[in-house]
């Protein structure tokens, strides 16, 4: 295998489809794709790419290597480390090159089974950057971009999904266009040898208000606790149940908010007022009739 670079206009639309997120600390390197999934079938190598492109005007040395990551923290953050037998298991065809002015290149790499542990396998391919005329034995700093793409792969076949929703936290109070400030806590309780990642089916249901809907999460690495925020715009009244259950294992939360809100702010004070217009109407006739 060997990369092979996009010229001319390929590699405008190739660096015009990159998406802004791929870029890092210095704006001199992208890549994609941002993220790659994929099961793996043992006995059989797989393979994937990586487009990699320099939209500066600088020509640039590139190097390239494969690291681990584990999630910190309850908000997702990623921790990168050197793997040895994730880089033994995943290789890298172009581990050193460089790229002219808006230049780009696919590097290739390949995907060794047998040579990665058994469950989720979580690795990431970086990309990094120095001026081709800078000397690395140079006293002066120069920008840097380290930029990369997430390996996120099941060695094995699939496992069930193992989790549970640990907690669901709303204000009590609820104004505004629909409710607000939702906390959902959520942790992967696989911890077997060969547990994997997955991306919790959270959905909300406001009773007796309205359908369910889904709620943004994100992926969870097996052992990792994880929070995420949620709102649920819309009009609601009243002393309500707020329910979050995961679609795949059936673990649900539930929490009460009284509510006035979207159209019930102005239509309840209206009611009210409207009431009161009519009681005291209905009591100024009954005075004049009795005298």
């Amino acid at each position: 295998m060997s990369g092979y670079r996009l010229t001319s206009a390929l590699v405008l639309a190739a660096i015009s489809l990159l998406p802004a997120a791929a870029r890092a600390d210095a704006p001199s390197l992208q890549v994609a794709p941002l993220q790659y999934t994929g099961n793996l079938t043992s006995g059989k190598i797989a393979n994937g790419y990586v487009d990699v492109s320099n939209p500066s005007d600088t020509t640039i040395q590139i190097s390239a290597d494969v690291q681990g990551f584990r999630q910190t923290g309850h908000n997702g953050s990623l921790q990168f480390f050197p793997d040895p037998d994730l880089s033994a298991g995943i290789k890298v065809d172009l581990t050193s090159f460089s790229l002219g002015p808006r230049e780009a290149l696919r590097d290739v790499f390949s995907i060794d089974p047998s040579k990665l542990p058994q469950g989720g396998v979580y690795a990431a391919i970086f990309f990094r950057t120095q001026a081709a005329n800078q000397a690395s034995s140079s006293s002066f700093v120069t920008e840097s971009a380290n930029v990369g793409t997430l390996l996120i792969l099941t060695n094995g076949g699939p496992g069930a999904h193992r989790g549970v929703i640990t907690g669901l936290k709303l204000p009590f109070w609820q104004f505004g266009s629909g409710l607000h400030g939702g906390v959902i806590g959520f942790e992967n309780t696989d911890h077997s040898k060969v547990a994997v990642a997955f991306t919790p089916k959270l959905i909300t249901a406001v009773l007796p208000w309205g359908r369910t809907a889904a709620t943004n999460s994100g992926l969870i690495l097996p052992g990792i606790a994880r929070q995420f925020t949620f709102a649920r715009p819309g009009s609601y009244l009243g002393l309500l149940p707020v329910t979050v259950t995961d679609g795949d294992t059936g673990s649900h939360r539930t929490s009460w908010v009284l509510a006035l809100t979207g159209v019930y702010m102005w239509l309840l004070p209206l009611l009210v007022i409207a009431g009161l217009v009519t009681l005291k109407l209905r009591s100024i006739k009954r005075t004049t009739s009795q005298k």
